[in-house]
């Protein structure tokens, strides 16, 4: 079998990195193989797509119908369209009490609405429905936008030569089995209506020859950015790369949506200082931040008790850490910054500000590490575009299982439940931070791939 050109360099000639225009070229025979004809490519995209959402899918549908849970997360969205329909704050965490209790909806408010204004506005036409209907919509239109990237980033990224079928069948079912999807669509989040913005966004910033193209790019970033801030991190990366005008349409997206909320709904910004009680420190067992880790060592929860119970407040020690782990991932990228003007090294320092922004995020919930999906979609793409994963060494295979791994692992124990006290308590507690884990691992893999294919081994 010839094999694919170019896996031996450090950069690609093209991007992606050997699909171009539908054209899939291949060394050592002399042939040239061009891409599935539009019939058959519409074909395989509707199968990537529906691989794809199958899992979340079905999942969501034995959560409401067999086990007749709620989606909690969704019950604050629809709360807050409904006071900014109603012409009131939706950092009124009295009125939201308030309205829940007419509603007859059970609602954890803990600091109430906890996103800027914009995406309150955009909730007003799900708060117009009935709350049923309005989650079946939400939910609905959340697996059809990730139905949609699923093919489109896989099909851009991977080409369509037939001899890679089954590997982007597999590589779409992945993406639907990685449980934060899963977790998303059932509690209602919103991460899934926001990875096509920041998926596709991702890859118009990467493109080097059409400034329109990476301007596009930055306002979907900046649009998915006000309303999770991690995505806003990506200017890093981006200034640093000489992508500069990508990286001031991430900030002129989030700016242009907060100015555009405030003028809709002036009403919708009182009480919106709120938003700094994000900074606070969180015990809650969903929050896989390194915030989250270090609360839970010294304060109870309903589901772990403190390995070392008021031993220190949690707030400077947090700080410091996320703090320093910060500074580290910007001195990476600073010492890489030659790297990221290139596709590859661009690539890779995105997928390594994305994964840092969601370890230090401080109340990051397990469910927004779909945002990682991108991350490693951007690894594999230049890494391993023909999606044979022995192209990376045996340590990085091992960090990227781990990442896989402990997202499972930390799913399981939140299916179990386990006891919180007797002999096993310090494990209970450090096993509910599983998943922060696999992201630090995660993040030393990006660290790897960033400065090994330019110096010598020394990590």
């Amino acid at each position: 079998m010839p094999s694919l050109i170019a896996f031996d360099t450090p950069d690609w000639p093209s991007w992606p990195p050997y699909w171009q225009a539908g054209e899939i070229r291949l060394s050592g025979s002399g042939e040239e193989h061009t891409g599935a004809s539009g019939g058959a490519g519409r074909s395989e995209a509707v199968l990537l797509a529906l691989a794809a959402i199958a899992v979340p899918l079905l999942g969501w549908v034995f959560w409401a119908l067999v086990l007749r849970l709620g989606s909690n997360d969704f019950h604050d969205y629809w709360l807050a369209g409904r006071l900014v329909l109603e012409g009131r704050s939706p950092y009124d965490v009295g009125a939201l009490r308030e309205l829940a209790a007419q509603e007859h909806l059970s609602l954890q408010v803990g600091g109430g609405y906890s996103y800027p204004l914009p995406f309150a506005v955009v909730m007003v036409p799900f708060a117009a429905l009935p709350f049923g209907a309005a989650l079946v919509a939400f939910n609905s239109l959340s697996l059809v936008a990730f139905g949609l990237t699923v093919p489109a980033w896989v099909l851009w990224a991977h080409g369509r030569s037939p001899d890679l079928a089954r590997r982007r069948l597999a590589l779409a079912v992945g993406a639907g089995l990685y449980p934060p999807v899963y977790g998303t669509v059932v509690n209602g989040q919103a991460n899934l209506i926001l990875i096509p913005l920041l998926a596709l966004g991702t890859a118009c910033v990467l493109e080097e020859t059409r400034p329109l193209r990476r301007f596009g790019g930055g306002l979907a970033i900046g649009l998915a950015a006000i309303v999770k801030l991690v995505p806003g991190v990506l200017v890093v990366p981006l200034a640093l790369g000489r992508r500069t005008g990508a990286a001031a349409a991430v900030v002129a997206g989030a700016l242009a949506a907060l100015l555009v909320a405030v003028f809709v709904a002036p009403w919708g910004a009182a009480g919106s200082g709120s938003l700094a009680s994000l900074f606070d420190p969180d015990s809650y067992y969903t929050n896989q931040s390194i915030n989250g880790f270090v609360t839970r060592l010294v304060q109870p929860t309903d589901r772990t008790l403190p390995l070392f119970g008021n031993a220190f407040d949690p707030r400077p020690v947090m700080i410091a850490l996320t703090a320093s782990f910060a500074l580290l991932t910007l001195l990476f990228l600073w010492r890489s910054r030659t790297a990221l003007a290139s596709r590859r090294g661009g690539a890779l320092g995105v997928g390594l500000a994305l994964v840092a922004g969601v370890v230090a995020a401080p109340k990051d919930s397990f469910w927004n590490e779909a945002f990682c999906l991108v991350a490693v979609g951007l690894l594999i793409a230049v890494d391993a575009p023909d999606l044979h994963l022995g192209r990376l060494d045996r340590l990085d295979r091992g960090l990227l299982a781990a990442w896989l791994a402990t997202a499972v692992l930390w799913t399981g124990v939140w299916a179990i439940e386990p006891a919180r006290s007797g002999q096993l308590a310090p494990c209970v507690n450090l096993i509910w931070s599983s998943s922060l884990y696999g992201l630090l691992a995660l993040w030393l893999l990006f660290v790897r791939r960033l400065r090994l294919p330019c110096e010598a081994r020394w990590l």
